[in-house]
């Protein structure tokens, strides 16, 4: 077993969770910086795999789009991977609308959700609205790789998985 302190990987669990959500930091994180975290955090170097200078959330949203590329099927990566670049894409357009970093900073805990509940109070007849509906419903706010975070996605097609995703790509 691998042994590693929490306190000691604090800030990296923070910037591991601006992957996961929109935070001010999210779009700075390199993918070299992940590869570091890997290693403080498991305490081996990251295998099968090379940093580029380019940013996680750039990555992430390639892989995405990749994902729209493939044959139809039973594909687990695709349902991880579609699930993370729809949240953020659509925590990023909610963000961008909403257009106030006092009431974003304010956001403490199930952010995609609160970015929800804000944007429909400022926006109440958007037709962005149902998109933003559906996201909530298909990414639960823990994505983590255990059978209760698969569950639901493994029940949703590839093909809807990849309908919202481009839906919310083209907000």
């Amino acid at each position: 077993m691998i042994g590693f302190s929490a306190m000691a990987c604090a800030p990296d669990y923070g910037a591991l969770t601006a992957l996961l959500h929109i935070k001010p930091n999210t779009a700075t994180i390199l993918d070299a910086d992940l590869f570091e975290f890997y290693s403080r955090i498991f305490g081996v170097a990251a295998r099968n795999a090379t940093a580029t200078a380019g940013t996680v959330l750039d990555l992430i949203y390639q892989e995405a789009d990749a994902c729209l590329a493939e044959a139809a099927g039973v594909n687990f990566e695709n349902k991880i991977v579609l699930p993370i670049a729809t949240r953020l894409r659509a925590e990023q357009y909610m963000i961008r609308r909403i257009n106030d970093p006092e009431a974003i900073g304010a956001i403490r805990g199930m952010q995609t959700t609160a970015l929800l509940r804000c944007f429909k109070e400022r926006f109440p007849e958007d037709d962005a609205t149902a998109v933003m509906d559906r996201v909530v419903l298909m990414t639960p706010e823990n994505i983590h790789l255990n059978s209760f975070m698969y569950e639901p996605i493994l029940d949703m097609s590839d093909e809807h998985l990849r309908r919202i995703y481009e839906q919310v790509t083209a907000l």
